[in-house]
């Protein structure tokens, strides 16, 4: 059966390569029809991918950065069009929570290879917006607050190091209170992540072994400071241990409402969305997404 692959490349992505010659050395041989859309500006992603699920395709190929990705989900989601990722962006941490090859062609032939498999995952919202990954507030809002375009380009995934040097500068303990499905609680902490997937940049490892991006679950993580202590209980929590509770907490919830003080700026995938309040929810399996057998293979053993 030909498949058909519409393609949305993002050409601010942070990497620097032959895009369309390369997927046409893949998909050409293979029979696949495919096109593409170009985005210019923030929402394109999501409008491209919306068209291109109601004319039919099967397949939508995100070409960018987790941003990028994020949009294209948004686009599709509540459907059964499958995504598949083509990470082509600075960090790409989407393409390694689902195990997905690190090179374009390896990835654009997991779209065409009849082994591939369709795994549902979860989509996070907050207020107005989508994310897949996780949402930071505190320290890690303001660390992405910090990283530009030019930063990005010029140092690559580095970048969120120096981002992350300066934030910690900027960055005062904050009061933190919590709704976590009508149960509330206070804590303080420099920096709170609600994370959907877990994977932050270290192919493999994640802030906690519990977090899954399909079990329908949000997993909210405090964190008191980054002394040892902190880093201590981060690696804990990796490793199945125990954390220290006094400085990492960990909740699981589906529904989550935030208030801080000081407000606190808010990151949701990359993108900064304004200031604390907010509400966040998960809305489970809302998204279709190809994956490698393998990677299938090892969910299950």
């Amino acid at each position: 059966m030909t498949k058909n692959i519409h393609v949305i490349i993002n050409p601010a992505a942070g990497k620097t390569e032959p895009v369309l010659n390369t997927l046409n050395r893949v998909f050409h041989p293979a029979g696949v029809k495919w096109d593409v859309s170009i985005t210019q500006e923030s929402g394109d992603a999501a409008r491209f991918a919306s068209k291109a699920r109601d004319s039919g395709v099967d397949i939508v190929a995100a070409y960018g950065g987790d941003g990028t990705v994020m949009e294209v989900a948004r686009g599709l989601r509540g459907t059964n069009t499958p995504m598949m990722i083509l990470p082509g962006g600075t960090a790409n941490l989407m393409s390694q929570e689902l195990g997905l090859p690190p090179g374009l062609v390896q990835a654009a032939e997991v779209a065409i290879s009849e082994r591939s498999k369709i795994r549902a995952i979860d989509l996070g919202q907050a207020g107005d917006n989508y994310f897949i990954l996780r949402v930071g507030l505190g320290f890690s809002g303001k660390k992405v607050e910090t990283v530009s375009r030019e930063m990005k380009d010029r140092f690559g995934v580095l970048a969120y190091t120096i981002g992350a040097i300066k934030a910690l500068r900027e960055t005062d303990i904050i009061s933190w209170k919590l709704t976590l499905d009508g149960e509330k609680q206070e804590f303080e902490g420099i920096a709170l992540l609600v994370d959907n997937a877990g994977t932050f940049g270290v192919r493999g490892l994640s802030h906690s072994s519990k977090v899954r991006i399909d079990d329908g679950l949000l997993d909210v993580i405090i964190v008191r400071d980054i002394g040892f202590s902190s880093v201590y209980s981060i690696g804990a929590s990796i490793a199945d241990l125990q954390p220290d509770p006094d400085t990492f907490r960990h909740w699981q919830a589906r529904e989550i409402q935030i208030t801080s003080d000081p407000p606190s700026v808010i990151n949701g995938d990359g993108e900064i969305w304004g200031e604390t309040p907010v509400d966040i929810r998960i809305i489970p399996g809302a998204v279709k997404v190809l994956v490698t057998e393998e990677y299938i293979n090892q969910l299950i053993s």
